[in-house]
């Protein structure tokens, strides 16, 4: 097994802005005057996580990855998290650094949600929309909205469950292949090293903020956020991993219902991947990715 962390082919540059008050940091890829796409990632991620892709693209992109509020090295809130303050983040970032321009927009889980949703929102401002198994979300009953909104507020007056305190940058890449098995060891202390922060003690700990544990104390209703993918007007494309979803689970129709919402959407799958499938199938994914990317440049 290797010890040695991965090391990238394209070393990406970082960028800090001010994003509605908070320090956004922003990791940036190929020249300036290359083709821009905007990549967002997933839920206790960081923009590092797009690495692999990245260095497996045979064009040349001007690829901006921003870190969301509260991960990676861009500010935590004190007020804490909202979906909707994504979307308005997304906006003060296309605005600061592709001012009056439409761009592409890939996100993967947490990140292709955002990119999707937004996508519904602000029409203009995207050109093709790729989301990375990140289709919607299940609908939770409405009976436990009580339970969601008690959560919510006793993480606030209590304090979230604290980060665990690891060692050594290896146990934090051991804990991310016990999520992931198929992540290789020299990836895996690749994201460790770029996803956590070392501690006071000397110690390290992920580095998003604890409170992004705490569930949304609204649950999530299908119905609004159709309304969201029947005002996409891009094309759009749907990468599934080889995991069963649980839309495909317990929805009829699954996925291919849901995709059927959008105007122009092209659904694929990878197999053999888990939900982080742009760290199991770099290569594919890029492939792939690049390729719908690539109809849109003239």
């Amino acid at each position: 097994m290797s010890t040695q962390a991965y090391t990238p082919k394209k070393p990406a540059r970082s960028l800090t802005l001010d994003v509605r008050g908070l320090s956004c940091h922003v990791r940036v890829w190929g020249a300036d005057d290359a083709p821009p796409v905007v990549m967002l990632h997933g839920s206790r991620d960081c923009s590092a996580t797009f690495q692999f892709i990245v260095d497996e693209f045979r064009r040349e992109f001007r690829i901006i990855a921003p870190d969301l509020r509260g991960y990676g090295r861009t500010d935590w809130n004190p007020q804490g998290y909202w979906f909707h303050d994504y979307l308005a983040d997304l906006e003060c970032l296309l605005d600061e650094l592709l001012p009056g321009a439409a761009a592409p927009l890939v996100g993967h889980s947490l990140g292709g949600q955002i990119v999707s949703t937004f996508a519904g929102v602000r029409p203009n401002r995207v050109t093709r929309v790729v989301a990375l198994d990140a289709f919607g979300l299940v609908d939770e009953h409405p009976e436990k909205t009580p339970d969601l909104i008690a959560r919510w507020m006793d993480a606030w007056r209590d304090g979230p469950e604290p980060s665990r305190a690891y060692d050594t940058i290896e146990e934090l890449a051991i804990r991310l292949r016990q999520t992931n098995g198929r992540l290789t060891m020299d990836k895996a202390l690749f994201l460790a090293a770029e996803s956590s922060r070392r501690r006071p003690d000397g110690r390290f700990e992920w580095s998003f903020d604890p409170h992004h544990r705490t569930p949304f104390p609204i649950p999530h209703r299908k119905t609004e956020w159709a309304a969201n993918m029947k005002r996409i007007e891009a094309p759009a494309l749907w990468l599934a991993s080889g995991r069963v979803s649980r839309i495909d689970k317990e929805e009829p129709g699954g996925i291919a219902a849901r995709a059927a919402l959008l105007k122009n959407v092209i659904v694929e799958k990878v197999d053999e991947t888990s939900h982080n499938l742009h760290h199991d199938k770099p290569a594919e994914v890029a492939r792939i990715v690049e390729d719908f990317l690539a109809r849109g440049q003239t």
